[in-house]
Order: C-alpha cells, then structure tokens, then sequence
C-alpha cells in the first residue's frame, strides 16, 4: 500500500464547485434566520418564552457552525497538500469571513449568558437542551468583567478576519511556498524536515542548513507576523482589562481550561527535572560518538544496521495492532481511517510541513495529516496524529460545542496512542538493536517535552513582554530563542536554533498564544494515564473513554477529578509521572 491521500468528494469536489456556493448561500439564509431571532432577545423576559427563543437561536447558530467549519477544514487541507492552491485560499478566506459573521452576530447571545442575572441562568439551565451549554457558559461567566459593549465586541470579531486571522494565513502561505536547498536540490519543507530524521549525520545538517537559509531569507516576514499577532493579543488585553487587567498567561489557562496554579505547578515540576531530558540527549550523543550534538542530531535515528524503510501499510499494521491490544475498536478505526480515505501522508512538492488531525462538523468525520517516508519518527507521528482522530471519533455524536476540547487535553489521546505502540514494540521482540531503537524514541520524547516545549515557554513569554515595550526585530527574536534554548538544554547542544522562532508554525497561530506547555501536559498527563491503564488492566479502556468524552465538558481539574481521584494543582501527579520518564531514560542509558 502506497501512502495513502484523501478522498474528500463527498465532502466537496473542489474548493470552487456549485455545492459551495450553494452552502454558503444556505448559511446567509441561516444568518438571516438567526438575526430575526436575535432582535426579539432583548425583548423576552418571559422565562418560558426566552427557553424557546434560546433554542432557536442555538438552531440556527449550529446549521452556520457546521458549514463554516467544513469549509475552511476543506480548505486548509487543500493547503496543505499544496500551498500555492489559489482557489483554496479563497475558499478558507469565504469560511473564515463566514465565521466572523457568525461570532459578530452571536455575540448579543454571548453577551446575555455572561451577564444575565445567577437566577435566571439558573432557571433557563434547567432546560435539557441548554443545559448541554452549562459548562461553556459558566466557564465564560468568569470573564464577565473582560466583555466589552457589544458594538465593540462585533468590530473585534469584524476586524479580526483581514487584521488577526491575516498574519496566520500569511505564515500558513510562507510554509507553503517555502523551498530549500538542501544539497543543490530544490525540495518542499516538509521533504527537507523528514530528512531530519535521517541516518546519516551529514545529510542531517544539509537539510537543516537548507531550512535555516530558508527562513532566514524571510525572517524579517515572520518577525512582523509574530509582532502584529502578539500586538493584537496586548491591546485587546489592555481594552478588556479597564478593572482587570489579565496576563498573557492568564488569558491562555482560561482557553485551555486549566488553573494558573495548575500550570505554574507542571512548569515548575518539568524546570525541576529538566536533568532528565539532559541525560537523554548526553545517552544518544554517546551512542552516535558526537561530541558537538547539534540541532541537526535531535531527531536522528538510534544507530543501527541499514534496514528497509517501512511501508505505509507496515506502519499502519503495527499501529492498528498496537491500538487494538488496547482496545479493538481503537484498533478497527485506525484501519477504518484508511480504508475510507481519511489519512493523507503522500510526499507531495508544494506539501507543508508536520502533520496534524482534524474533523469535518457534518458528516463528523476525522482526517489525518502527515508525510510518510518509511521511518520509524514517521510510525511514531502516525500513532499520534491516529490518537487524536481516535479522540475526535468517540465525541462525533456530542453537540457541537462539546467536541470543541481545550488544547491542554487535545494531547492526551495523540500521546497515550503515542505510549500504547511503544509498548507494544518492545513487547514484541527480543532484539536489541529494535529494543535500542524503541527506548531511543522514548529519550527522544522525554528530551523535546523537558527540554524544547519549556524553551518554547520561555520564549514566548519574553516576546510577549518585550513586544508590551515596542516592536521585537529579528535580531532580537534570535536572541531571545538562543537565550531560552540556553537555559533548558545547557551545555548538551553545541549550538543552538536561533530561528526556531520563525521555523515552528505554532508561534503564528492566530488564534492561541502558547501552544507549547499543553504538549507538556499532554504527556505528563497521558504517563498518569498509562500508570492507571497498569493498575486498573483490561477494564480501563471504557474508563478512558469515558474520560476523553468529557474533555469538551468540564475543565482539567474536575476531569481529573471526576476520572482519578487526583489534584492537578499539587505536584504529586505530576511527580509520579516524571518517575516514568526516569525509567524511560535509564532504560535508554543502559541500551545504549
């Protein structure tokens, strides 16, 4: 089996067929719908009569939702396979113009839950179809003192789409286009980043060398996106924040669902033993016999004798194998993926780089993305990215609103997925060179969650500081990535990546600051689980589903709660999962 592509045309034949516009047509006669509904809010006071007319208005929000989503998830997929897709970024511009549509008109509703009266919240929730809204809206309700007078809200919403979602789609555009030089040829990035991944150390550096140059000749570019996005991001804040002002930080816990505390604790406990992803790095360069470890050797593989790349079907075998032994039906849906054309991962010239899952609103299917080259790096990515879609498919028949899960558990899945088919490799065989090359991934990870993601931390929160004083210039951003590198891997890299910055995708998110410290959790998290799965045996994978059906439901502390018994907010959980990763890392020092 060839790495597969997706077949999407049930979904639409192009980003420019009749069936689009015919939707669009359906959702501005929706809009229309919901605006007649949304004049008469402030009208209603009759508890009885307000359920009815909050119903409606949830109708009609949900048939808008459900065409906006599908299409800029049809778009931004076209994308990916081929960034310089003209009528697809019409088409993502169309569905995100279409969104902010919807948030503008939406928000006299939004501005009613947050500031209606306790009684009356309490009484309309009593409704078993809003009901199903009671934790977003009570997890809105803490931030009533940040919601500025409607107009504004709508003007935010309006300008966002050419001003905030702009810089993304421009970084998004950049990655797409972007072709380095690696060794005289001409390559996509995403070709370039898997030869990170290669065996031989020379053609490691090439490709990263290639890459740097590449970002680099648009630096300037990306400096300007990181600074409007952040701008944004600081006077929305300072315009919310007339009698409150909330940090950067504090913005972010509150869209992951998470405490401060509960993140002041996982960063302190990871800065703790960061030792642990030094050891793991010191374990890998010995092997290879580098005495100047270097960006380029992060992700190489664990010495060992040449052997065939695998085949995609290989890979998926192994995954699905390994996710069934779990739990069956995991491991028949990761076959099901394929078999229904819902994973792409074939190398493609124009392709961008990473990989990704994603879902389509209705029908509620997921899709996965990534390049597939037959290495075991790329078998690992394909469990994670399976994790995720397996996490999607289990809400599929939740309402909307709940299947939108905070960025903090939306790695959980990926990385328990991640740890059920490293398992399953070492158990598996006896040979120690594969036994060297398991536990080598396992270092791999214990060194970019301890060491990488809290230098991303680091970074962002010094660039969302400096750019409170002014605009951050290239030369400053270098700096500041070279200083947050320094303080998390020491002396373990010779040199450090400058233009991480610039060259990781997640700094240019439009829409979320910090996405780094939910990997973090996400894999401290998912060790927790994994010490639960060891006690608990074959019945806690109904647990676990359980678990992941109420991530849209409830923040991370009560879902912890709820499912284990634990506090998130103490350093003990978190402690226990670190003794997992020390295991992991001796098992690496004594196979190598």
């Amino acid at each position: 089996m060839n790495p597969p592509v997706w077949l999407d045309d049930h979904i639409y034949a192009a980003p420019d067929c009749p069936a689009i516009d015919a939707d669009f047509q359906r959702a501005r006669e929706a809009l229309n719908s919901l605006q007649r509904l949304l004049d008469e809010l402030p009208k209603t006071t009759d508890i009885n009569a307000l359920r009815h007319l909050l119903r409606a208005i949830r109708s009609c929000w949900t048939d808008v939702r459900r065409l906006e989503w599908n299409s800029q998830t049809y778009a931004y997929n076209r994308l990916s396979r081929d960034g310089r897709d003209e009528a697809a970024k019409v088409l993502l511009s169309r569905g995100q113009q279409l969104q902010a549509t919807l948030a503008q008109l939406s928000k006299p509703v939004t501005l009613f839950w947050a500031s209606a009266p306790e009684g009356q919240v309490r009484a309309l929730l009593q409704d078993p179809e809003l009901f199903e809204l009671a934790y977003l809206i009570r997890h809105d309700r803490r931030l009533q003192d940040q919601r500025l007078s409607l107009e504004s809200e709508q003007l935010i919403e309006g300008l966002s789409v050419d001003g905030l979602q702009g810089w993304g789609d421009l970084y998004d555009s950049l990655v797409g286009r972007l072709r380095p030089v690696v060794e005289g040829e001409p390559m996509g990035l995403a070709q370039a980043d898997n030869l990170l991944a290669h065996p031989d150390r020379a053609r490691r550096a090439s490709a990263w060398h290639g890459i740097q140059a590449a970002w680099q000749a648009e630096q300037e570019t990306v400096a300007a996106i990181l600074n409007a996005i952040n701008g944004w991001r600081n006077e929305l804040a300072a315009q919310r924040g007339k009698t409150r002002r909330l940090d950067a930080l504090n913005v972010s816990c509150h869209q992951s669902h998470i405490e401060r505390a509960t993140l002041d604790t996982l960063m302190a406990e990871a800065d703790a033993h960061k030792a642990l992803g030094r050891r793991a790095l010191r374990a890998m360069a010995s092997a290879q016999q580098i005495t100047d470890f270097a960006p380029w050797d992060l992700y190489a593989p664990a010495p060992a004798a040449p052997s065939a790349a695998l085949s995609f079907e290989q890979a998926l075998t192994l995954v699905a194998d390994a996710f069934a032994g779990f739990d069956p039906e995991m491991g028949a849906f990761a076959r099901m993926m394929a078999k229904q054309g819902w994973i792409d991962a074939a190398p493609s010239a124009n392709r961008r780089s990473g990989a990704y899952s994603t879902e389509y609103a209705y029908p509620p299917e997921p899709r996965v993305f990534l390049t597939f080259e037959g290495t075991m790096d790329n078998l690992i990515t394909l469990a994670h990215e399976l994790g995720h879609a397996w996490h999607s498919w289990l809400l599929r028949d939740l309402p909307l609103e709940q299947r939108d899960y905070p960025k903090t558990l939306a790695e959980t899945a990926s990385l328990f997925a991640e740890a059920l088919v490293r398992d399953a490799l070492l158990a598996a065989t006896d040979n120690m060179e594969q036994r060297r090359a398991i536990a080598w991934l396992d270092g791999e990870r214990a060194a970019s969650l301890l060491l990488d993601i809290p230098a991303r931390f680091t970074f962002e929160r010094a660039l969302v500081a400096a750019r409170e004083q002014g605009y951050v210039g290239a030369s400053q951003l270098r700096q500041m990535m070279k200083s947050a590198q320094q303080q998390c891997y020491g002396d373990t890299l010779s040199q450090y990546d400058e233009l991480f910055w610039a060259s990781k995708g997640h700094f240019s998110i439009a829409d979320i600051g910090f996405y780094n410290y939910p990997y973090l959790f996400g894999y401290l998290f998912s060790l927790g689980l994994y010490a639960q799965k060891e006690r608990a045996g074959g019945e806690f994978a109904h647990a676990y589903r359980a678990l992941l059906i109420d991530t849209g439901r409830m923040s991370a502390e009560d879902l912890v709660e709820k499912h284990l018994g634990v506090d998130i907010r103490e350093p003990a959980f978190w402690q226990e999962s670190l003794r997992y990763v020390e295991e992991a890392v001796e098992r690496l020092e004594r196979l190598v």
